[in-house]
């Protein structure tokens, strides 16, 4: 039972940093040595060559190297770490369990920030170095506007677990999850209105570039808006395993990843294509820095490298 709890209990996902709209038609991946067996559950790029990732146990990762080599960072924890997003080369926030929020100004030193809430913390997104939300379980959605130095609770409408939240501006965000879930504001996060998803499936993930977004979740559900996220068309896709993530490389190319499943659209996610990728158990995050670069991690320790 306590293995079931903690499979269930794994889940994170990622956010943007927009590219040009080369159209790829296929993706190298290739794996790296995290020199860590723990599960890590996000990650994100500030530029080609220097990243981080999260997972559990407290566990923080770091590259200098575009992942060649993986070094160790102190979290100051023992709980786990659910998702991490950086603004800048400098400016860093991890969010986790029963609350847990650490940001960093110097892209090494964590200090914890109260959070205001003892529910577990599963995504993070900022616009810029101020603006961020924070979205997790018991439908919890937390905004700051100074960086985090206050967050104020939101009132989702929802009691169900909301494990992404996407920004895509100042105003407009959207958040996914459990039971076909998809909010929607307008205002900063000061208010939400529940959008029709057309599905009760589990959703996980969702990222957008301009007004066309994609989410998806549990059995390769995918939906797709035009709109910026106000109405949603469900994308038939050959996938049967669950989807954890899902990232915008450009306009046209998108990535999602799973169970032992990595797969691209060229066409702004309308139609998929599997990747010839041999990956063992769940890829929870993604994070592209441009078009053909990027980084997904899961279970084991196990990231995987995108160039082309």
């Amino acid at each position: 039972m306590f293995i079931l709890q903690i499979c269930i209990f794994l889940s994170s996902i990622f956010s943007c940093k927009t590219a040009s709209a080369t159209t790829l038609t296929s993706f190298k991946w290739s794996e790296q040595n995290s020199k860590t067996s723990a599960v890590l559950l996000g990650v994100s790029f500030v530029n080609s060559t220097t990243g981080y990732a999260v997972g559990t146990n407290g566990e923080i990762r770091m590259t200098r190297d575009a992942g060649m080599n993986w070094t160790s960072q102190s979290s100051g924890q023992s709980k786990f770490l659910r998702d991490v997003y950086f603004s800048d080369a400098n400016n860093g926030t991890i969010v986790g369990e029963s609350g847990l929020i650490l940001r960093t100004t110097d892209a090494g030193t964590w200090v914890p920030q109260v959070s205001g809430t003892a529910e577990h913390l599963v995504h993070i997104h900022f616009i810029n170095n101020n603006i961020g939300m924070a979205s997790g379980q018991g439908g919890i959605i937390l905004t700051t506007t100074n960086a985090g130095v206050t967050w104020t609770p939101r009132v989702s409408g929802t009691a169900v677990e909301l494990p992404c939240i996407f920004m895509i501006d100042a105003n407009k965000a959207v958040a996914v999850g459990f039971r076909g879930t998809i909010l929607k504001t307008i205002n900063g996060g000061a208010t939400w209105v529940q959008k029709v998803s057309g599905t009760t499936a589990d959703l996980r993930s969702v990222h957008f570039s301009g007004n066309t977004g994609v989410a998806v979740g549990i059995g390769g559900k995918i939906l797709r808006s035009t709109d910026g996220g106000d109405t949603w068309q469900e994308i038939n896709s050959v996938f049967s395993k669950d989807l954890y993530a899902v990232y915008f490389c450009n306009t046209s190319n998108v990535v999602t990843a799973g169970t032992q499943t990595v797969a691209h659209s060229s066409d702004g996610g309308l139609t998929w294509t599997t990747e010839p990728v041999n990956v063992t158990g769940d890829l929870y995050s993604l994070s592209f820095f441009s078009d053909n670069k990027g980084w997904a991690v899961g279970q084991n320790g196990k990231i995987y490298n995108c160039s082309n």
